[in-house]
């Protein structure tokens, strides 16, 4: 089919392709300012020692001791990708976990480790004073399974992990965004709706 084929289509069915752009873009502004206010909390925790271990070369004592660092980061990792600790979390805050499916639970929480000793948690909440509850439980959460790890540790070498203060933001919609791509969605159906209809004459 050549170009002027196409024109012609569309020509024919303009106002059909210029309802359902405006209808997208009317339906997507109107569910994002109807949809709840949300916030969006980052937490930053830090990997620390109550107590070291010396090695019989001392040059090699910070080596061994990131090394471990690293791994107890990932550890912690682990644990905010786990449903029984977005459980625990959310039970601490005071909100009920039970309305939750496992699949919701196990991605209640972004956790990406930045360093050795630092890990990076990422988590919705519905206004301000939940987003600083569930940070608070967060610590109180990885701070009680850190103490669970270190009473089986022989040596002096416990872990303790220590939080900064949240980033707490409502989310917010960038309405030029928001126009471009239900823009861009409404042109992507409406053309797929308008070559329907002529393949169905």
């Amino acid at each position: 089919m050549e170009l002027k084929e196409y024109l012609k289509i569309f020509k024919d069915n303009f106002k059909l392709f210029v309802s359902i752009v405006a209808i997208v873009i009317l339906a997507t502004f109107a569910y994002f300012t109807l949809k709840p206010i949300s916030f969006s909390a980052s937490l930053a925790l830090n990997i620390t020692r109550s107590g070291f271990q010396q090695t019989a070369d001392y040059r090699y004592d910070d080596f061994y001791r990131l090394q471990a660092d690293e791994k107890f980061a990932e550890t912690v990792v682990e644990w905010l990708k786990n449903a029984r600790t977005a459980a625990d979390v959310l039970d601490e805050a005071g909100m009920n976990s039970n309305v939750l499916s496992l699949r919701q639970l196990s991605k209640t929480f972004v956790a990406e480790k930045l360093s050795s000793q630092i890990v990076s948690v990422s988590f919705s909440a519905k206004d301000e004073n939940s987003a600083k509850k569930i940070s608070t439980a967060v610590l109180e959460v990885i701070g009680r399974n850190t103490e669970s790890l270190n009473k089986n540790q022989d040596e002096n070498t416990w872990f303790a992990v220590v939080a900064q203060n949240p980033v707490i933001v409502q989310d917010r919609i960038i309405p030029s965004i928001l126009l471009l791509a239900s823009l861009a969605m409404g042109m992507f159906l409406g053309f797929w709706i308008v070559m329907l209809k002529h393949y169905l004459k």
